[in-house]
């Protein structure tokens, strides 16, 4: 049930009109290196096989779903992909959301989610990536508690640990890294009871030590032009990673699961 009016622009139903692409939880001018990686970097292609080969387990395909924070609407793309078909997108950013157009997703929604215009609207939420961004992460698994259907589920992934913090998590505007048992009771204290929660990326931690001793977060204030920098990573590389992330993926639940660069969660509302 939508609870706020909206106008609707070039397909897209704007909640906030005035939101500020600059803003500290996400700068919109990092969309655009996004949308040139996302189907190239061993990250963003095995992160959305991890997600999906999770996701079946838990979601129907007739399922009414939103993925909230989408970026360019990338994972949402893949999903429908693989059948699911009631899939909308959330974003903030009216970036985001023409490239999500031009990826074929047509239920497009610029709103924040600290001020959202649903309510009982959903079967499953998505998060993927988003909660880290945003300094009041109680208020936003409220308003995503609000806008689940009874007994809905919400899925979202998130960086983990505090010790692999470096310069990219603050140039990405993240709050903070969450440990299992941070994000798990969070969720319980919010009426969610958590059905599964797992770490991946566990093959890459070592790497990603190791960008947190050679890229140092000093503290400083983001500059303009970090917000445009590379993220691209050499083809040769990214492909083995690719490979090893997907062996990763298939033995996950056979591993042991103390740590890892992500963290997947599946939740229901109670």
């Amino acid at each position: 049930m939508l609870i706020k009016e909206c106008i609707k622009k070039d397909g897209i139903k704007i909640f906030n009109q005035n939101k500020d692409e600059l803003h500290a939880d996400y700068n919109a001018e990092s969309l655009d290196n996004l949308y040139s990686q996302e189907e190239k970097h061993f990250w963003f292609i095995s992160r959305k096989e991890f997600i999906f080969q999770n996701f079946q387990k838990y979601i129907k395909l007739d399922d009414t779903i939103i993925e909230i924070g989408a970026g360019t609407g990338n994972v949402s793309r893949y999903l429908k992909k693989k059948g699911y078909r009631n899939i909308s997108v959330g974003e903030m950013h009216l970036k985001g959301l023409e490239y999500a157009l031009s990826y074929g997703l047509n239920e497009c929604y610029q709103f924040n989610l600290l001020d959202t215009p649903f309510e009982n609207e959903f079967d499953t939420v998505c998060l993927f990536d988003v909660l880290e961004h945003i300094h009041d992460d109680i208020l936003a698994l409220q308003n995503v508690h609000k806008m689940l259907k009874k007994n809905g589920s919400l899925i979202l992934t998130v960086p983990s640990h505090m010790w692999l913090w470096n310069r990219d998590d603050a140039i990405a505007g993240h709050k903070r890294r969450y440990t299992r048992n941070e994000l798990v009771q969070r969720l319980e204290q919010n009426g969610f009871e958590v059905l599964n929660s797992i770490y991946f990326f566990i093959s890459i931690t070592p790497l990603l030590f190791l960008r947190r001793i050679l890229n140092k977060d000093d503290g400083s204030n983001v500059k303009s032009e970090e917000f445009n920098k590379d993220i691209s990573i050499n083809p040769i590389l990214s492909t083995i990673l690719l490979f090893i992330s997907r062996i990763e993926n298939k033995l996950n639940n056979f591993l042991p699961n103390w740590f890892g660069g992500s963290l997947f969660v599946i939740a229901k509302k109670k």
